[in-house]
């Protein structure tokens, strides 16, 4: 009887042991409920404009909008790596109109995105409402520039779908709001650690510019840009103080020629910048194949024909060969695709550089860039993203 009692007890402990080991193994009963309660957890987003957003869980289907620029797709690509088309459930057509090397290098290394249907662009007049709709997505993504005509002709049906808007502003150049952005797609999307990472990076960088540049004291450079789409036959868009390129270089320490004469983005009159005779120079390039005069970086690029083709605007535009950035070769491209984007503290740190040399000598823009390509993008890096004229 004793013996069978000792028995008996043994089978108890050792099932006990058994027990313990199983609730250890799936952390314990707390852990459990935990998990299941996070799991329940509905999520709330606040975007840039304020709004708060409630998701019962992350988005696996997403339509977004200005792909080529100030809109989500660098950030949703850096967030979701090879499950980028996954999640993408239509988009416009930005990207491959406005960025078609960035497109076409894109597409070979993940044929999958050139399957993601076309929805058209909000306030092109070819925004597909009703094919939105069919797509079932739970998050529409939406540059706040486009905030008006959005909510003037697509919201209300998308609401009635139940399809959640999400405000986001990369153009604005502010670092707060990039960091709403990156926060509120991180968290739609259900990656928050990866989106503090992304935005520590970012943050980092900038505010390691920007804080260099607040010390800075001497002359302001005087500075013209513009896009280099026309070719130096046409005057394209310059830029206001505070907005896209204007911005960037008012933050990292440079007087905007056209500050005053702009009021987002326009072309100007030509005698505009002989009147002004500023000391840098800087042409926006990119990759637009229907102007062969136009600027040209990126993926696609050749050292000796972008020289050639940005050497063209100095000597081919009337008066520009007497002006001192010209005489003083301080004549510069950056690619057009780079600023508004969740990548563009490269950007900051080129335009420091360029405006105060001797202070940023040890920065290296391009090494920035191409960490962040190498530490989170799922495309590989290559191409010319920025040059000084020879």
């Amino acid at each position: 009887m004793i013996k069978k009692k000792s028995f008996m007890a043994y089978i108890a402990t050792v099932f006990i042991l058994i027990v313990s080991m199983l609730i250890a193994a799936c952390g314990g009963p707390s852990e459990t409920k935990k998990d299941a309660a996070q799991n329940n957890k509905s999520i709330e987003i606040t975007d840039v404009t304020g709004r708060t957003v409630t998701l019962k869980k992350p988005a696996e289907r997403i339509v977004l909008q200005w792909s080529g620029a100030g809109g989500p797709f660098f950030t949703i690509s850096a967030l979701m790596g090879k499950d980028t088309p996954k999640v993408i459930a239509g988009m416009d057509t930005s990207l491959q109109q406005y960025r078609a090397d960035m497109w076409k290098h894109f597409t070979t290394e993940m044929p999958e995105l050139a399957k993601i249907p076309e929805v058209g662009t909000v306030g092109d007049k070819n925004f597909n409402v009703e094919q939105v709709v069919a797509l079932q997505p739970d998050v529409i993504f939406i540059p706040v520039d486009l905030k008006n005509q959005y909510e003037s002709d697509a919201k209300q049906k998308l609401d009635e779908a139940g399809v959640q808007t999400i405000y986001i502003d990369y153009h604005a150049e502010n670092l707060e709001k990039h960091q709403k952005s990156i926060e509120a797609i991180g968290k739609a999307l259900g990656k928050e650690e990866r989106a503090a990472e992304i935005s520590k990076f970012y943050t980092d960088h900038v505010t390691k510019v920007l804080d260099r540049v607040k010390t800075i004291n001497k002359p302001k450079p005087t500075v013209y840009l513009e896009v280099g789409m026309k070719g130096p036959e046409e005057f394209s868009n310059s830029f206001s103080g505070n907005y896209s390129w204007g911005a960037l270089a008012t933050l990292c320490g440079a007087d905007v020629i056209t500050k005053d004469i702009v009021k987002r983005t326009a072309p100007i009159n030509p005698e505009f910048v002989l009147e002004k005779n500023p000391d840098i120079i800087m042409i926006m390039g990119s990759y637009w194949p229907k102007n062969p005069t136009s600027m040209r970086l990126g993926f696609e690029a050749n050292e000796a024909q972008s020289q050639e083709l940005l050497k063209a605007f100095t000597t081919e535009r009337q008066g520009w060969s007497d002006l001192k950035a010209v005489e003083n070769k301080d004549v510069y491209s950056i690619h057009h695709g780079l600023p508004r984007e969740v990548y563009d503290a490269a950007v900051f740190e080129y335009l420091a550089k360029t405006f105060y040399p001797e202070e940023f000598k040890e920065v290296d823009p391009e090494a920035t860039l191409k960490e962040f390509y190498d530490k989170f993008l799922p495309y590989s890096y290559s191409g010319i993203w920025f040059m000084h004229l020879n």
